[in-house]
């Protein structure tokens, strides 16, 4: 005879997260050429949404941070029990965001065959912005209870944030809501945002990424 619920956690969503600022100067040196180019073209910066490049993945001397990117998202969704031996990752989209103090980037996901996005900080001073992560589970969230302490990560949690260094990447699937906090610094917050999709390949992943 036994009282103890056995819990069975399953459908996890998951966040990862690694270091590189072996990456920063050059993603810096990129970045700030691209955010150089927009401000020129659109010099009345949008006071409630960031300062948004073009895209930039086909750019040689990010040759290395793309590779990790790549193999990376690969690894992921291998590692999530994803077909992939006959699959490669590849880029879709790659931009840098500038948000100046009060901007920020509402809860969305990203579609069109995007399966892996993530985000690499290149700047982030105090009180930067925040990666915020929301529960997918629409139909949890309709009728979720209140929350007994908002300062701590439980199962209750609507949404988890992330603060970020310069430097640090994160890698998410693409259909797991996401969103920017508010920069309530007056330093900007500067980061590139990236999307991956799938296709067939008959190369194969030589050195993928430990999990």
């Amino acid at each position: 005879m036994t009282n103890t619920l056995t819990p069975l956690a399953h459908f996890p969503s998951l966040i990862y997260t690694i270091d590189k600022p072996e990456f920063l100067d050059v993603v810096k040196l990129i970045s700030t050429q691209y955010l150089f180019e927009r401000k020129q073209a659109e010099p009345l910066p949008n006071p409630l949404y960031p300062v948004q490049t073009n895209g930039f993945f086909h750019e040689e001397m990010l040759a290395d941070f793309n590779t990790f990117i790549a193999q990376s998202a690969w690894t992921i969704l291998d590692s999530q029990g994803h077909a992939m031996a006959d699959k490669e990752t590849f880029f879709q989209e790659m931009w840098c965001q500038e948000h100046n103090y009060g901007h920020g980037h509402e809860e969305h996901i990203h579609g069109d065959g995007n399966q892996i996005s993530g985000f690499y900080f290149v700047d982030a001073p105090a009180d930067a912005c925040k990666v915020a992560i929301h529960d997918p589970r629409q139909a949890r969230r309709q009728v979720s209870l209140p929350e007994a302490d908002l300062n701590k990560i439980t199962d209750a949690s609507e949404t988890v944030l992330f603060i970020p260094q310069p430097g640090r990447m994160y890698f998410i699937n693409s259909w797991l809501p996401h969103s920017v906090t508010r920069n309530t610094s007056q330093e900007p917050t500067r980061l590139v945002h990236f999307n991956l999709g799938v296709r067939a390949s008959s190369k194969k992943i030589v050195e993928p990424i430990i999990i």
